[in-house]
């Protein structure tokens, strides 16, 4: 009888809920950039959305350069690092502005956390042999920040975000133990109705 409860009760609250966004976006930051993919699932009171994101991020070093090399005649970077993140983050972005703005956007505050999942590949030899004996970890992340939807036409919305990305890691990896910092966060989402 309880899970029948339980199965109402989560009914009742998922029936508030409107017909979901997803879509994909790139990610700006100072430690690197990336892209990701998302899914919003918007209440229907318009005062928060709920979120889910799987971002890919690589990491640059601040002293990684494209040089020119005249024998070959072509660019080549050097100083790079072989580091990739992969954050898959769940969280809400609240509008505090709901009814009181009249116009095509919405002002948005937006958190998220969840798992940190890193892959630190060696920094000699060709892309197969960086990449053959790869050291990971998984630790814990997030993103706190502000942002904007701007509501297009066709149940399409572009979403800018700037904000805080909390990437810490359980051990060294390429000279650092922690990649935090500045993050700007686009969105180009697409509703779709089941």
């Amino acid at each position: 009888m309880k899970l029948f409860y339980s199965f109402v009760f989560i009914s009742s609250l998922w029936a508030r809920f409107e017909p979901s966004y997803y879509g994909f976006g790139l990610d700006i930051g100072s430690s690197g950039s990336g892209f990701f993919f998302n899914a919003q699932i918007p209440h229907s009171s318009k005062k928060y959305s709920l979120n889910a994101e799987l971002r890919f991020y690589d990491i640059k070093d601040p002293n990684e350069s494209m040089v020119y090399d005249p024998y070959y005649g072509t660019t080549r970077t050097i100083g790079g690092v072989s580091l990739i993140m992969l954050p898959i983050f769940v969280g809400s972005n609240y509008y505090p502005f709901v009814d009181k703005i009249q116009n095509n956007f919405s002002p948005f505050m937006a958190m998220r956390g969840g798992g940190l999942f890193t892959l630190n590949g060696s920094e000699e030899g060709s892309f197969k042999d960086r990449w053959k004996n790869i050291d990971s970890q998984l630790t814990l992340g997030g993103f706190f920040g502000l942002g904007v939807d701007f509501k297009m036409y066709g149940q399409t919305t572009v979403s800018p975000m700037v904000g805080y990305e909390i990437l810490p890691l359980k051990y060294k990896a390429d000279g650092e133990i922690d990649y935090s910092g500045m993050l700007i966060h686009i969105a180009f989402n697409r509703r779709f109705s089941l």
